[in-house]
């Protein structure tokens, strides 16, 4: 009987996530202060698809990235008695598109900021780095419509009222279209290439069934690292009738 084979294709979020500290300045110790982060990944979420165990309740259906502000400090003193919170001044990506925070837990964005918003005294976003008391939550994340590169401009001020807000930041995202998965048969093998990127991994996954099957990884596939070049894998169809894969893009 014939094999019929499908490709799918489709990325997961970023599976590491990264921290923004918050604490006390150290030339200015009145003033809080950020630690050296200026960069962030986002990858697309397929609908239906985990983002991580610190977010179950995330739809999928956008490209996102996990991301925690923490007042626990290594890299800066701690501003002890802050109750700091973050607040956007500006975002801006490409035309159309919307950037959002969501808490914790959320099945829906807590804030949603179309490209092009710049902050004035009536329209004010913002959300608590601590949040009952605990100071690194993780499951927040950051999610954006489209492609292409977003530059979010925020600042932290102290909801105590001990120290004065930090310097303006404005953090970049870089969010990236899937990687295409490309599908060829090679006798009774398929040959599976995709192009990738330097610093990101990638595994291939298949099912039998769409409906109710289950994602697994290829078993004759190990994961690849990316190289910035094109990749390439081969799995032995044996008798299965029909097959689908997907990509898997992560670091």
């Amino acid at each position: 009987m014939k094999h019929i084979v499908l490709i799918l294709l489709s990325a997961s979020v970023l599976l590491a996530h990264d921290h923004i500290e918050i604490g006390q300045d150290e030339v200015e110790p009145g003033r809080l202060a950020f630690s050296d982060l200026f960069f962030q990944l986002a990858l697309y979420v397929p609908p239906g698809v985990p983002l991580s165990n610190d977010s179950p309740n995330f739809p999928g259906g956008y490209f996102a990235n996990e991301l925690t502000f923490t007042t626990e400090t290594n890299t800066l003193p701690p501003a002890t008695g802050a109750n700091p919170r973050i607040e956007f001044l500006s975002v801006t990506g490409p035309v159309g598109a919307t950037f959002a925070f969501w808490e914790a837990g959320a099945s829906a964005p807590t804030i949603s900021i179309p490209t092009g918003w710049t902050t004035s005294a009536g329209d004010l976003r913002s959300f608590a780095v601590v949040v009952g008391g605990d100071n690194h939550l993780h499951g927040r994340v950051f999610t954006a419509t489209k492609p292409g590169v977003y530059q979010i401009t925020f600042r932290a001020v102290d909801a105590a009222g001990l120290y004065q807000p930090t310097a303006d930041r404005t953090l970049t995202f870089e969010v990236l279209t899937p990687p295409q998965l490309r599908i060829s048969l090679h006798g009774a093998d398929v040959r599976l290439t995709f192009p990738s990127r330097p610093g990101l991994s990638y595994e291939i996954q298949s099912t039998t069934n769409l409906a109710g099957g289950t994602w697994e990884p290829a078993t004759a596939i190990e994961p690849l690292d990316g190289t910035g070049g094109n990749l390439e894998a081969t799995e032995p169809l044996g008798n299965r009738q029909r097959v689908f894969y997907r990509l898997v893009e992560y670091r």
